[in-house]
């Protein structure tokens, strides 16, 4: 509650310096004015000649209003108020959600998406741990070489605007590949590059069918190149 007093009285603040500051010239005063006026003679005759006036004056008062910079201050900082707010009440719900997890022994493992930059994903554990990567731009790399694949049920998901994406796979290992990009290219192992323009794609080795070590790949890319190759 103290977070909204105090934005309620910065918000009054930041108001009155920017009427203060229109009022000191003399075109934004007479549109005051004339606003005002127009607003107590619709108050007592009502006309069409009337309203085109008042809507007319009250469109160029809110143009010089939206340029004064404790306006947009105002704007700016309403604006952080509400996201931070926002995300106050989500870290709040998701705490109570995690005690909910942790009551019914359900485990819970929650990592933040890194949005640009370049990463690699070396399999450093024993057994195949689905990967689901959503990001705007950045090189990605995942390394599937010390990775005990086993079963049909492990997938790679990778979803981002631009930025090239290498897959190493194991050679005892089947991958099916989904692709979707409006720009950019495939190289599925040993079989040559192939053009991606607004198209989607999906390719699968000959033994995915009855391979007992297969991994799924899904990737959407806005523009960015694919590559799947073993190691």
């Amino acid at each position: 509650m103290k977070k909204f007093q105090l934005f309620i009285v910065v918000e009054v603040v930041l108001f009155a310096l920017a009427m203060m500051s229109l009022l000191a010239t003399d075109i934004p005063r007479f549109f005051m004015i004339l606003v005002l006026t127009l607003l107590v003679l619709k108050y007592y005759n009502s006309g069409n000649r009337m309203d085109f006036l008042l809507t007319v004056s009250l469109l160029i008062f809110f143009l010089m209003m939206m340029t004064n910079i404790y306006i947009i201050i105002g704007i700016i900082f309403g604006v952080i108020y509400m996201l931070i707010n926002h995300f106050a009440q989500v870290k709040k719900k998701n705490r109570q959600a995690i005690i909910r997890f942790s009551d019914q022994q359900i485990a819970f493992q929650p990592s933040r998406n890194r949005w640009i930059g370049n990463d690699n994903h070396q399999g450093d554990t024993y057994h195949f741990d689905d990967i689901n990567i959503i990001r705007l731009s950045g090189r990605d790399q995942i390394n599937l070489d010390n990775v005990i694949v086993r079963g049909a049920d492990n997938v790679i998901i990778i979803q981002k605007v631009y930025g090239p994406t290498a897959i190493l796979v194991p050679i005892d290992v089947a991958v099916q590949l989904h692709v979707s990009s409006i720009y950019g290219s495939l190289v599925f192992f040993d079989d040559g590059a192939y053009d991606l323009r607004n198209e989607a794609v999906k390719l699968a080795t000959a033994d995915y069918g009855n391979s007992t070590k297969r991994v799924k790949v899904i990737i959407n890319v806005l523009a960015g190149d694919t590559e799947v190759k073993r190691i």
